[in-house]
């Protein structure tokens, strides 16, 4: 009793400590895991000018913008990444901070009216079906009201009407920027202006010509090998240069790939099993003799078997044009064709059409690339089959139809006439239709645009064509030889430790060891290796601060290939190291040399041009320049050189000029001054409209540029 009374009375420590100790198990995991509460930002893609952008906001937008890319550009989308979508959704929510803030500071606004005005005249809206009056054709005002209310109304009980209305709202918000982006730019054009002197000076020093004399000692006449450079050399090349070495953060890496590709023996052992089927065992059917050829080869085919007509002209790759003599059940030998091995079977031989003349009827509905969106497939189908029956009875009755009701456009109003056309000039069963069947035939053939009524008008010509079926098979290695393709690439892993041995080991194994320099944090893509983002990632630190320069590591790259990587190198921000940058400036430091060796010959030559120029063994020529173009014949770009003759007078002789491709001494013989002309007018606007043609691609960038941008999206991405 006496001892639960004493622990009645301590009860207050006792929480206490219990309090502590739970508040250190908190701090521990919360420091451990990298989201302490004194991190508040762990979860943050970045900030713009102190907006701070969260990463599940990121996230959504992200989401929200894959979704319209994958909406309006199906096929585009599935070549678009998470880090090129997130490269458009920061540049965007920048945009939207800094000129955001410049629109609120300079008192820009958009009213409703103004909205609903831009709206209603918008091209996409006036051309719109849905917006147009039964009767006229014309845009209704009153059904484009109609649809955005009923959006409004249905919004909360149809989802359908909740994605359309948002798809609305963000149009809307979207030509609102658009308004607020024109007016800004338009007040930035109205405060550039470019006086009239401005204008005459300009003209003036782009139009000044001159006559000089040069002698001209090049660089190259002296060989690198003669040149002695020294580290004080370096260090004085580096300090007048500096500020060209300022960089980002980067990674420097070595790597050596490792493709995931199939082996000799796999190739021999998927010919093998393709030659099977040729001849196969008294016990198998072959493909020369199957009872269904179709299913024969669709149940050995890693690709659709999709049997056609070809003529010599167009034959699928890989086959030769004996082909067209061989007779019908002949089966090729295994050939190689866009990465699979194939054989394929000749199955029936026939005359076709050079070409055939057609006309057609397009029944389009929703869902369709460019499908009509009031019509549903049940409704196209339903008006399909009742139109074929009336041009089936009277085809005098085909052109009016086509003209009023047909989707296509372009041949509806020429009664559905398409013209002459080829076997390939149609998609596939539109061609089928048109060359398989007889002039004067009519019936409905589906496509990817919808359903066509088609009437065949004429053909004309003739040439043999074969059909042919295929069975192809992937060259793919298999699990035995993916695994021996790892084991070598972890081997050399295992073997190599540091840059040399890293090399030396890769030559000796007979592998290509290849660099990669300055990978930038949010970079994607390694030249050699195209998108590799964990790479990067890894060699930038970035989510495991411990790499080390030496460290190496193995990855799958898509599961093309292995890729063992050295990181050789890793650069924080700021000005790179002498050491780091040496031998990228041996050619300039050594070119500086030259230039001092070259200076020295015109040392103490006396005389004119000439006589220096014979004196320093240089060969003296003449030639005119413009102020306005800063180069100097087959020398090229000499601003240094340039800036020097248009500073001298006439008569003068330079001293030597240490350029870009060599040592100069010019010797001005005249300058012709620009032409004094009655008025600058025409040159003012013109370089004022240059100016101002400027401000839509310049001032956000300036805006940005100038702006406290945190981006910290290589953690997340």
């Amino acid at each position: 009793m006496a001892t639960l009374e004493r622990i009645r009375q301590r009860s207050g420590l006792l929480i206490g400590i219990i309090g502590v100790a739970m508040l250190a198990f908190i701090l521990t995991d919360l420091l451990g895991s990298g989201n302490s509460l004194f991190r508040a930002d762990a979860n943050v893609v970045g900030k713009v000018n102190g907006r701070t952008v969260e990463s599940r906001e990121f996230a959504m937008r992200m989401d929200e913008r894959e979704a319209i890319i994958r909406q309006q550009n199906p096929q585009q989308a599935q070549f678009i990444t998470r880090k090129q979508i997130a490269d458009g959704v920061w540049n965007e929510i920048v945009r939207e901070e800094v000129m955001g803030e410049q629109y609120d500071n300079l008192g820009f606004m958009v009213s409703s009216r103004e909205l609903y005005e831009r709206l209603k005249a918008n091209p996409s809206i006036q051309s719109a079906p849905a917006f147009k009056d039964q009767v006229t054709g014309q845009f209704s005002e009153g059904m484009f009201q109609q649809y955005i209310t009923n959006l409004r109304d249905n919004m909360n009980v149809d989802p359908q009407a909740a994605e359309a209305y948002q798809q609305w709202v963000d149009f809307e918000r979207g030509q609102k920027d658009m308004a607020l982006q024109t007016k800004y730019n338009k007040a930035v054009e109205k405060g550039l202006y470019v006086p009239k002197q401005i204008a005459k000076a300009s003209f003036q020093s782009s139009s000044i010509s001159a006559n000089i004399k040069m002698a001209a000692l090049e660089f190259s006449s002296i060989k690198d090998e003669e040149v002695e450079v020294t580290d004080a050399d370096f260090k004085n090349y580096y300090n007048e240069n500096k500020e060209d070495f300022k960089a980002e953060k980067s990674a420097d890496i070595l790597y050596v790939n490792f493709p995931i590709a199939a082996s000799e023996a796999d190739r021999k052992e998927l010919q093998d099993e393709l030659k099977g089927y040729i001849s196969a065992a008294d016990s198998a059917e072959s493909f020369a003799f199957a009872s269904d050829d179709s299913l024969y080869a669709s149940s050995r085919s890693d690709i659709r078997v999709m049997p056609d007509y070809y003529r010599e002209a167009n034959l699928p790759q890989g086959l030769d044009t004996s082909i067209m003599e061989q007779p019908v059940g002949y089966v090729t030998e295994p050939y190689e064709a866009n990465g699979y091995y194939a054989i394929t079977k000749v199955t029936d031989k026939r005359n076709l059409p050079d070409s055939v003349e057609a006309r057609h009827i397009l029944i389009s509905f929703q869902g369709l690339q460019g499908g009509n969106e009031t019509r549903n497939q049940p409704q196209a189908k339903a008006l399909v089959d009742s139109l074929l029956e009336v041009v089936k009875a009277d085809t005098s009755k085909f052109a009016a139809i086509a003209k009023e009701l047909s989707d296509d456009p372009g041949s509806g109003a020429n009664g559905g006439e398409l013209g002459w056309f080829g076997d390939k000039q149609m998609v596939a069963s539109f061609s089928n239709f048109s060359f398989r069947n007889e002039k004067g035939e009519i019936a409905m053939v589906p496509s990817q645009f919808g359903y066509h009524i088609i009437e065949i008008l004429d053909q004309k010509g003739s040439s043999e064509a074969v059909k042919l079926l295929s069975i192809s098979r992937e060259i793919a290695p298999t699990e035995q030889t993916i695994d021996d393709i790892y084991s070598a690439a972890s081997s050399f892993a295992a073997s190599v430790s540091g840059s040399e041995d890293f090399t030396a080991k890769a030559e000796e194994k007979g592998y290509a060891p290849r660099p990669a320099t300055g990978l930038l944090p949010f970079d994607e893509s390694i030249p050699g290796l195209g998108n590799n983002r964990e790479i990067v990632r890894w060699a930038n630190g970035i989510n495991s601060e411990d790499t080390e320069i030496g460290d190496i590591q193995l990855f799958n790259n898509g599961n093309s290939s292995y890729v063992v990587v050295l990181l050789t190198d890793a650069m924080e921000e700021g000005y790179r190291s002498l050491d780091a940058v040496k031998e990228n400036i041996r050619p300039m430091v050594i070119n500086s040399k030259k230039g001092d060796m070259l200076m020295k010959k015109f040392e103490g030559a006396t005389g004119d041009i000439d006589a220096m120029g014979a004196a320093a063994g240089a060969t003296v020529t003449t030639q005119a320049v413009n102020f306005g173009a800063p180069s100097l014949g087959r020398f090229g770009s000499e601003p240094k050189v340039i800036g020097t003759i248009f500073g001298m007078n006439d008569g003068e002789t330079s001293k030597p000029i240490k350029g870009n491709r060599g040592v100069f001494v010019i010797q001005l013989t005249n300058k012709t001054p620009a032409p004094e002309l009655p008025d600058y007018s025409e040159q003012r606007e013109q370089q004022q409209q240059g100016t101002r043609s400027r401000v839509q691609s310049q001032v956000v960038l300036s805006l940005t540029e100038a702006a406290k941008v945190d981006d910290r999206r290589a953690k997340f991405y």
